[in-house]
């Protein structure tokens, strides 16, 4: 059972969206959430499996309550849900580790199977989103940032970032590197804590930027 948590300050489209998906194809609504403050301090309760959070609420927001609960757990997983294109809160949602970021809409058939899709543990964003995230990507940044960060790195850390970068999973990156997943995890950590980032996500961004 996939259990999920609802976060939106609007409570009947929360209600609404609970009435979508719970019980559709071995997915939970564990509990409806109608603010990131009390999202944040729930979520170390009740330690849901993905939480699907409005963007914008008052106080805190969607993106900053990501960054607080991603921060306590990185293995809950948090998908952004909005109604508006909003290039801060897309770059924000990508930097503080969301793992997903949908406009809302969808049917439920089709919010069922993005649920399933990030619970196996793939990232769900929008064409609009990837565009902006693209723009960022290529856009022109002194090119002695990336020499300095690519200096750092051993050819096998150069490689493991290259392989990230290319989207794939530590499981696929071990087997192509004939290594264990233990090894690439632990590679990870160290390459990491080089570059002064904080995620695979943010990895793949400077990848990316450095040409990998």
């Amino acid at each position: 059972m996939i259990k999920v948590m609802i976060v939106d300050d609007d409570i009947e489209s929360a209600k609404a969206l609970k009435r979508n998906i719970d019980g559709q194809d071995g997915i939970s609504v564990i509990a409806v959430i109608n603010s990131g403050a009390e999202a944040i301090e729930r979520c170390k309760e009740i330690n849901p499996d993905i939480v699907l959070m409005d963007a914008k609420m008052p106080e805190i927001s969607g993106i900053e309550a990501c960054r607080q609960i991603k921060e306590s757990n990185p293995d809950v997983k948090v998908m952004i849900l909005t109604f508006y294109q909003v290039k801060e809160n897309e770059l924000n949602a990508l930097k503080y580790g969301c793992d997903g970021y949908i406009y809302k809409g969808h049917t439920s058939e089709e919010l069922t199977a993005i649920i399933k899709s990030t619970y196996a543990g793939f990232s769900t964003f929008e064409s609009k989103v990837k565009n902006t995230l693209h723009e960022h990507m290529t856009a022109d940044r002194p090119n002695d940032i990336d020499a300095v960060g690519l200096a750092k790195l051993t050819e096998r850390e150069i490689d493991i970032v290259r392989l990230i970068t290319a989207g794939k999973k530590d499981a696929e990156i071990s087997k192509e590197l004939s290594v264990s997943e233990g090894y690439i995890r632990n590679q990870l950590v160290d390459i990491r804590d080089k570059l002064g980032l904080r995620n695979s996500k943010e990895l793949a961004v400077w990848g990316a930027k450095a040409g990998l």
